[in-house]
């Protein structure tokens, strides 16, 4: 029956499920390894051959599949003798029963079980709502799939099949990376008592309970030996794990040496996907040790797409002017990460907007001394939304995370530096970092700092000097932060002042300003508008009164048709005249012919224009 459902498999017309009964059935008669083996992989594919294409394993098919991967496992691992690869020879002869444990070599891929146990898996948790008991429910078997995994890897080791190696280890990685090592060791603890873990070479006894050390190893294993693509996934989840834990120097420099951003474009999907996780994971450590530059460069290239949930696999963003096909769009929600896997886009965007807060406030004040601070602002997306905000009409007290940054970056800009700080603790989103705490007295710090500058770029053209005890006064700080923030406000060209340590204070040099005030830039500004628009006043006053030409054009004009005299008298034509003396208003040529009275002429369209004495055209001549 075994050969017969073999070749059978696929055909259209079959049963699968009376198959799959009747392998379960053929399970209980082997009486040997070698059946059991065989029997058991064909049980495996049917199982997952009776999943539909467009659908995922259901929780108990899935619980029978993974039982029968791991009797197989349990198969493998008591008999040292069978090894099942993928390009062993086909082993289909009738003398299975008289098996004496031989050493033999079966056709098959555990790895392949594997892969697809843990693909359904992931898929099920993408079709189950991660809000409902269901999803807590279903996420129990994380555990058993990743001791499966470990058991999969103990036998690839044991058989020395070095594919099969990487890509187990690639899959244990991906179960280990996202989580902290608090969650790590309670996984691990379940894979303590395996009895194969001794036949591991890649994590050695002394790495056992130390997470950094077991992430570390399974990393460098994968750089060692598996492919490049591989390679760059290990690397990617590596840098994603030390940003997690607050290891960002050690997460940074993994990026920079690897080179992965110069590549990363001509990668697939997944391996983008990864990288973007990582950038977003390296600007939230970077903030969490108060790197506020840093965290800002690894976040504005994803908080200023309007795909951010399409690169972090996080959901499908439709816009107004894509539409996506339903092949798209199913193709975009598979590759999606299950709930628990992804990263909180409102913290994400909080962190961004709170950096974009500290970099941009004191810029745009510093506008007095950098004219072109306005017109290249550091965060348009910042930039932007303070603009919206600051032309509404009315505004309620802040209500959510934009709410309350908008109007803490009000508060800097006017150097309320504990209105600002109270506005951003009361953001509820830090509650979610581990640290929050010492990230809230972080950006308290920060705020003095970011405050005191606003303060010196807004109304440095309003003094001549200041004391540093008022400013530590002021702001809150001591004398000895004050005394050495100036200084290198005053060392950088920031502030064009001196400091004067014998009297404490700060004197500005008001010399080196175009103007010495915000009013009187605004009067010279108006200056020159009003210049601008009598010009041009001017101008359209002189083509009016010249008919429609510049002074210029009518003296070249009058120097060409200029009259000339013959026998005494002058004969020439006269200029055009405007205005019409009938309803056409066509225009009549007169002509003097000798020394006759001008009589009526006809024109072109039929009028006709009254003649015309001497006196009247003495008059008209002058």
């Amino acid at each position: 029956f075994l050969m017969t459902y073999i070749s059978s498999r696929g055909r259209k017309g079959t049963d699968r499920k009376a198959a799959i009964l009747m392998l379960e059935k053929l399970l209980t008669f082997a009486i040997n390894p070698l059946q059991k083996a065989k029997v058991l992989m064909a049980l495996i594919s049917a199982q997952f051959d009776d999943v539909p294409a467009a659908s995922f394993m259901t929780t108990d098919k899935w619980h029978k599949t993974q039982s029968s991967v791991n009797e197989l496992l349990s198969v493998l691992e008591t008999n040292h003798q069978m090894k099942v690869f993928e390009t062993a020879e086909a082993h289909e002869t009738d003398d299975d029963v008289k098996y004496k444990n031989e050493p033999i070599n079966l056709r098959g891929s555990v790895i392949g079980f594997v892969d697809r146990l843990d693909d359904e898996f992931t898929k099920s948790l993408q079709n189950i709502d991660p809000h409902t008991p269901d999803y807590v429910e279903r996420m129990r078997d994380t555990v058993p799939l990743y001791v499966t995994i470990v058991r999969a890897q103990h036998y690839f080791e044991r058989c020395d099949l070095k594919d099969s190696i990487c890509r187990i280890v690639l899959r244990r990685i991906e179960h280990l990376y996202y989580r902290t090592d608090q969650v790590n060791l309670h996984v691990e603890a379940a894979v303590a008592d395996l009895p194969s873990k001794a036949d591991s070479s890649i994590i050695p006894a002394t790495a056992v309970g130390n997470m950094e050390a077991i992430v570390h190893n399974l990393c460098t294993y994968l750089y060692l030996n598996a492919e490049p693509l591989l390679r760059t996934r290990a690397m990617l989840m590596h840098i994603f794990n030390h940003a997690l834990h607050k290891r960002y120097y050690v997460a940074r420099d993994l990026m920079l040496m690897s080179h992965i951003q110069e590549n990363v474009h001509q990668a697939d999907v997944n391996t983008q996907v990864l990288y973007n996780r990582a950038l977003a994971q390296l600007g939230l450590a970077a903030f969490r040790l108060g790197k506020i530059q840093e965290s800002f460069d690894h976040t504005v290239e994803l908080e200023s797409s309007a795909r951010q949930r399409e690169l972090l696999a996080q959901g499908v963003s439709q816009q107004r002017t894509q539409q996506l096909s339903p092949s798209e769009e199913l193709l975009q929600r598979q590759r999606q990460l299950p709930f628990h896997i992804s990263i909180n886009l409102e913290l994400l965007e909080c962190v961004f907007l709170t950096s974009s807060m500290l970099l941009e406030i004191p810029y745009m004040a510093s506008a007095n001394a950098n004219p072109e601070a306005r017109r290249a602002p550091i965060s348009r997306v910042f930039r932007r939304m303070l603009d919206f905000n600051e032309r509404q009409v009315f505004l309620g007290p802040p209500e959510n995370t934009r709410d309350y940054i908008m109007a803490s970056a009000k508060a800097l800009a006017s150097g309320d530096w504990e209105a600002a700080r109270d506005n951003i603790q009361e953001i509820k989103i830090w509650s979610l970092l581990p640290d929050c705490e010492e990230i809230k007295k972080m950006l308290a710090a920060k705020i003095q700092i970011e405050a005191l500058r606003t303060y010196l770029f807004t109304y440095s053209t309003q003094f001549e000097s200041v004391g540093l005890e008022d400013l530590s006064a002021m702001f809150g700080m001591s004398k000895n932060k004050v005394y050495a923030l100036l200084a290198r406000m005053v060392y950088n060209n920031e502030l064009q002042a001196s400091l004067d340590e014998v009297s404490g204070t700060l004197v500005f040099n008001m010399a080196n300003f175009e103007a010495s005030s915000r009013l009187q830039q605004t009067a010279l500004a108006l200056s020159n508008k009003v210049n601008s628009f009598a010009d041009i006043n001017e101008r359209m006053f002189e083509l009016k009164i010249n008919g429609g030409q510049m002074p210029n054009d009518r003296q070249q004009g009058g120097a060409d048709h200029g009259g000339k005299q013959q026998g005494g008298e002058r004969d020439g034509r006269q200029n055009q005249q405007r205005g019409s003396n009938n309803a056409g208003g066509n225009q009549g040529q007169n002509r003097k012919d000798g020394g006759n009275g001008g009589g009526g002429q006809r024109n072109s369209g039929g009028n006709r224009n009254n003649g015309r004495g001497r006196g009247q055209r003495r008059n008209n001549r002058r």
